[in-house]
């Protein structure tokens, strides 16, 4: 759980989160394939360009260059000066590998070279000169499909224990229709927020979020994110 740590709160994209969240805390974005889970976690790790921020996205179901795009088309904000992408993807078109302050890896099973990259690259980004780091692994499910629920619940404990460590911030996208309730309980135990997200069949993307273990607030409509920076936290 997240350390009681002093500090500027992380804000969000509007109307993602509108009080933002203490440093040092993990999040799990779930919900199924279509339900804009993916968008809501790509969102959730957007820089705010005015605060001494960056951003390490570890890329294991498509190409780094990819889920860069997926991230720009989300907020509009993309700044690839601040930004790591930790490619495990295991794409075989070289050309739309991600090779900026990163090396790729060859696939989502190698668990000790992302941990090794990813220590590499977060250095990399504090030597740099950024205060602090917005982590996203996209995605767990990813990781689930190469490796087994015990070694991917460790690398998982790992960065959030990281990040609480440091008062970075994590998020941790799960695609919820691929796995059953257990893995995803295993993943929110690790968590200090869960953000629930699914699609009405008239297309809203809707979120509800609490505590792991804890009743959700009611759904509300987040259609559509706004495309502009971050909404600035005191």
């Amino acid at each position: 759980m997240t350390a009681n740590r002093p500090g500027i709160r992380f804000g969000f994209p509007a109307p993602l989160l509108p009080d933002g969240v203490a440093p040092g805390t993990n999040i799990l974005v779930s919900g199924a394939t279509d339900s804009g889970a993916r968008s809501v976690a790509l969102g959730l790790t957007a820089v705010e360009s005015y605060r001494n921020e960056s951003q390490l996205l570890l890329s294991a179901d498509v190409c780094g260059r990819e889920l860069l795009d997926e991230a720009d088309a989300v907020t509009d904000t993309l700044d690839p000066s601040r930004t790591a992408v930790i490619d495990c993807s295991g794409t075989a078109d070289e050309d739309h590998r991600f090779d900026q302050l990163a090396a790729p890896i060859d696939g989502p099973g190698d668990l000790i070279a992302i941990e090794t990259e990813f220590g590499t690259l977060y250095e990399k980004l504090r030597q740099s000169g950024y205060a602090r780091v917005r982590i996203g692994v996209f995605s767990i499910s990813s990781l689930l499909s190469h490796s087994d629920l015990q070694t991917v619940s460790r690398f998982v404990h790992m960065l959030t224990g990281r990040v609480i460590a440091t008062g970075d911030l994590g998020v941790f996208h799960i695609d919820s229709s691929l796995h059953p309730d257990v893995a995803v309980d295993v993943f929110e135990h690790f968590c200090d927020l869960r953000v629930e997200v699914r699609r009405t069949e008239e297309g809203e993307v809707q979120v509800r979020t609490g505590a792991p273990g804890a009743e959700l607030d009611e759904w509300d409509s987040v259609t559509p994110l706004t495309t502009s920076s971050p909404q600035r936290r005191s």
